[in-house]
């Protein structure tokens, strides 16, 4: 605990910032999605496991009310349909939606409907006033167990996500976490057994690349 207030202490950041011109104030953060933003994953001595949402909650000053609606196992239709309409009947001024792990990784991959869904989350959050972070998907290619031709298909449908997730980002304001080139995804030490999801120390990287991420877009 000590090792992980220290570290987190370092990096607050007054939540009065400016935004391309734009006085924002962020008191309101809703995080939406699957596995990765529930935070699971195993817990590495010394850091205690909590999700990357709450953490980044916490990195600024005075901390962001919380609520973290993500659930694992979820594809984007149905982080769309269960948690989009909580989302926004909890007037959030900031949201995070990542998504399409699922979509790929269970063999769900559907490239129109995510794109489709994807775009839908970002513009009814958008319309509602909140800013909104996303994020692209790492290359899990390079570390799941499976066959050079599982690999090359996971690979070719990550590729297409994150085209997909560019458009969006070409059409909305958007903060965007690029974990496709981020050096955490090939750092087996931030990740869980199941070579999927990051571990207590990969999440606490993560809170603090999504905080560094929206610091570099705002001027304080």
């Amino acid at each position: 605990m000590e090792e992980s207030s220290s570290f987190m202490s370092k990096y607050r950041m007054n939540n009065s910032s400016f935004l391309k011109g734009v006085f924002i104030m962020w008191k309101n953060f809703v995080a939406i999605g699957d596995s990765f933003t529930e935070g699971i994953g195993d817990e590495v001595e010394g850091v205690e496991l909590k999700s990357w949402a709450e953490q980044f909650s916490q990195l600024f000053e005075p901390a962001l009310s919380l609520t973290n609606l993500a659930k694992r196992g979820l594809i984007a239709k149905e982080i769309r349909s269960l948690q989009l309409e909580k989302a926004v009947a909890l007037q959030p001024d900031l949201v995070s939606i990542i998504a399409g792990a699922n979509d790929i990784l269970k063999g769900r991959w559907n490239p129109e409907e995510y794109r489709e869904e994807m775009r839908l989350m970002v513009s009814t959050l958008s319309e509602n006033g909140a800013a909104i972070i996303i994020a692209n998907q790492p290359d899990f290619s390079t570390r799941l167990p499976i066959s050079d031709e599982q690999k090359q298909v996971v690979k070719k449908q990550v590729l297409k996500a994150n085209e997909i997730i560019d458009s969006i980002c070409k059409d909305y304001e958007v903060f965007l976490m690029d974990f496709w080139s981020h050096p955490f995804s090939n750092d087996l030490t931030l990740i869980s057994k199941d070579l999927v999801h990051p571990n207590s120390k990969g999440y606490r990287e993560i809170a603090h690349a999504i905080f560094e991420q929206v610091n570099a877009s705002t001027i304080s």
